[in-house]
């Protein structure tokens, strides 16, 4: 996949949405790709968060290992463990290729150093994150309201 289309399917994520061009360019240049068979885990629940994951190609399903469940059904543009990328902690689920995949792989080392370098995207992104969480814990409020009536 040629970088112009990886910097494309980075800029239709909310997270990445205040990097400018030449920023994810640097990002993808320093980040991985892995392919994963069908049935191959990219991660269990309760393994250490290293960083996040987008969904190149494929199709990753997320379930908890207790039921089997499946989750969430996750395909090109998606992107796993956004907080990883920040915080390190637990995963909370499983994430296995439901069919052959390709991931961009962003180490949360690689996002701290970025963020380091350019102290103005990490404020940038501080803002993005405080203004989704405003809106999240409204419309949880909403949720609540309408519950419990």
């Amino acid at each position: 996949m040629a970088v112009s289309d990886d910097i494309n399917l980075l800029q239709q994520l909310d997270f990445f949405k205040v990097f400018p061009e030449d920023a994810l360019r640097m990002i993808l240049f320093a980040a991985e790709r892995r392919k994963l068979a069908e049935g191959e885990k990219l991660f269990s629940k309760g393994s250490p968060s290293t960083g996040g994951y987008v969904v190149e190609s494929g199709l990753i399903v997320l379930s908890d290992d207790a039921d089997h469940v499946d989750l969430e059904r996750l395909e090109r543009g998606a992107l796993i463990g956004e907080i990883a990328l920040l915080a390190s902690g637990e995963r909370p689920v499983t994430a296995v290729a439901r069919m052959d995949t390709q991931v961009i792989v962003l180490p949360r080392a690689l996002m701290h150093r970025f963020l380091s370098e350019y102290p103005h995207l990490a404020k940038a992104l501080a803002d993005q994150i405080t203004v989704r969480s405003q809106v999240l814990y409204q419309a949880l409020q909403s949720l609540e309201s309408s519950v419990l009536v």
